[in-house]
């Protein structure tokens, strides 16, 4: 029996950290070697990916999460971030989790607010 919590767990408790700019609570569901894909670049490493997670995390007022999926080894959370700068941005979010901690995370989002902003 698999001692961790699913990955689609993992995720929504990763995101709702994320929403309340918890940067505790999103360190705990990182893997020291993660690997972080977003519009803006890819970041590895559990510190530099905390950060540049949190740096944008300011920005945001609320998170919907919209739907999860997830099976044993990977998850994907779509939501909606509202935030002050750039509205309300629709993202998803594909997790790969092994041990109960994120490995790999690719974000993707419509990035037309922020280079218009």
């Amino acid at each position: 029996m698999n001692k961790h919590k699913a990955p689609a767990e993992i995720a929504v408790e990763f995101i709702e950290a994320f929403a309340r700019h918890d940067r505790a609570a999103m360190a705990r569901r990182l893997a020291d070697d993660i690997v972080f894909e977003s519009p803006r670049g890819a970041i590895a490493g559990a510190r530099a990916v905390l950060e540049a997670i949190g740096q944008f995390a300011e920005a945001v007022a609320e998170v919907k999460i919209i739907s999860v999926l997830g099976d044993d080894e990977q998850a994907l959370i779509m939501y909606d971030m509202v935030t002050g700068p750039f509205g309300t941005l629709r993202a998803a979010d594909h997790l790969v989790v092994q041990d109960g901690r994120i490995t790999s995370d690719r974000l993707v989002f419509d990035t037309y607010e922020l280079r218009t902003s």
